[in-house]
């Protein structure tokens, strides 16, 4: 699943984070190639610095995680919109990153690539 810009040599530097998401949020990726809300006032988005450690979230998590997201990204867009304080230093001890809704438009403008990647 590849988002919409196809340069496979960006002229800035690109991060790749991950996020474990469910039927609903995967199905939706699919289908608008966008990170979406869907209650813009009380939700926001997480995402792993580390692929294995976003796994070991997904396994154990309380939810019904089908997928695990590589998103690759401008680093200095993700260093200028999201939220590096860590929600779980115990797990994911390379670190999370937090995108707030109002932020969300310039994250998805910001996103060179969605992969789904092969987890369990």
């Amino acid at each position: 699943m590849d988002n919409n810009n196809q340069n496979d040599d960006p002229p800035f530097d690109v991060i790749s984070i991950y996020r474990a998401v469910g039927e609903h949020e995967l199905n939706s990726l699919i289908r608008t190639r966008k990170f979406t809300f869907w209650d813009r006032s009380a939700e926001v988005k997480y995402f792993g610095l580390d692929f294995e450690e976003t796994v070991q979230f997904a396994h154990k998590a309380y939810y019904d995680y089908v997928a695990v997201i590589e998103v690759r990204v401008s680093k200095d867009a993700l260093n200028r919109i999201g939220d590096f304080t860590c929600v779980d230093t115990f797990l994911f001890r390379h670190g999370t990153v937090e995108i707030q809704p109002e932020n969300l438009d310039e994250f998805n403008d910001s996103i060179m690539e969605i992969k789904h990647k092969d987890w369990r």
